[in-house]
């Protein structure tokens, strides 16, 4: 989740390929230790009634986490806007040169000069919500990265897990 919070417009694939390499290494490595933690103990004929308990729990978690994740891209995309938008001034020199390059744009492919303002408005707008967007989901990346980071420590408490099973009594 870390390496995803990098992410700007002009990437290649690689890092994206190197981004699912990471998390096809992290997410086995969490889900088998869970896995082998929650059977501990557990009498092979009640590993069912585990399996079942196991599979509500990790479907419950999941429906957290990506009601988690979809509040903070909710909130995060909220603030933003707020701040990207106090820099969009009609009467800075900024805006106005931007709203002059994009009218001239949409003018010279068959919009009417009204029309070309406008359309160019609207597309500074989609600019705005756009980025806003894509910072909120930086910053969803940065919040599974601490939650993520927040359960090592938690895995370091766990105790050891027996491995083999059962094994038969030696004579």
């Amino acid at each position: 989740m870390i390496d995803l919070t990098n992410l700007y417009g002009d990437l290649n694939f690689g890092f994206f390929v190197w981004s699912r390499i990471y998390i096809g290494i992290g997410l086995p490595m969490i889900f088998l230790s869970i896995t082998a933690a929650s059977y501990e103990g557990i009498p092979k004929e009640q590993t069912d009634q585990a399996s079942a308990l196991i599979n509500v729990a990790r479907n419950v978690g999941g429906s957290m986490g990506v009601s988690l994740a979809q509040n903070v891209l909710a909130y995060r995309q909220q603030f933003h806007q707020s701040r990207l938008v106090e820099h969009v001034v009609p009467s800075g020199p900024a805006y106005q040169q931007t709203l002059r390059a994009a009218t001239e744009y949409f003018a010279t492919h068959g919009a009417s000069t009204a029309d070309a303002r406008k359309q160019a408005i609207a597309w500074i707008g989609q600019q705005v919500l756009t980025q806003a967007s894509f910072l909120a989901y930086v910053d969803v990346f940065w919040t599974l990265a601490l939650v993520s980071a927040s359960a090592v420590p938690l895995a370091m408490i766990l105790k050891p897990v027996r491995r083999g099973g059962d094994r038969p009594p030696e004579y």
